[in-house]
């Protein structure tokens, strides 16, 4: 899978589903940006970063998780938490430079 913002955007406000340890946790995709390029040779692609929002509990802590969605196949991500911006869900990020 080549990660782009053509192909993240139309998934926005769907649900991924991250297989941890305590079961299947469902993180709903809330946003996808492409951070500037800022000199960064054109060989390179320009990093994307994608925010989750998902239950308050499990917190998921940063590590790599298997993630599952129906339009593209299982994938292996590393997955951050964020400070949460409500006090019932928690926030996640994902990079890809």
């Amino acid at each position: 899978m080549n990660p782009t913002p053509a192909f993240f955007l139309p998934l926005i406000g769907s649900t991924f589903s991250i297989d941890t340890q305590a079961g299947p946790v469902p993180l709903r995709l809330e946003s996808c940006a492409e951070a500037p390029r800022r000199g960064l040779p054109e060989q390179f692609r320009a990093p994307l970063s994608l925010v989750f929002s998902g239950p308050a509990q499990p917190l998921l802590v940063q590590d790599n998780y298997y993630v599952d969605h129906p339009a593209m196949e299982r994938q292996v991500w590393c997955i951050a938490p964020t400070p949460p911006k409500q006090a019932d869900a928690q926030h996640y990020m994902v990079i890809f430079a």
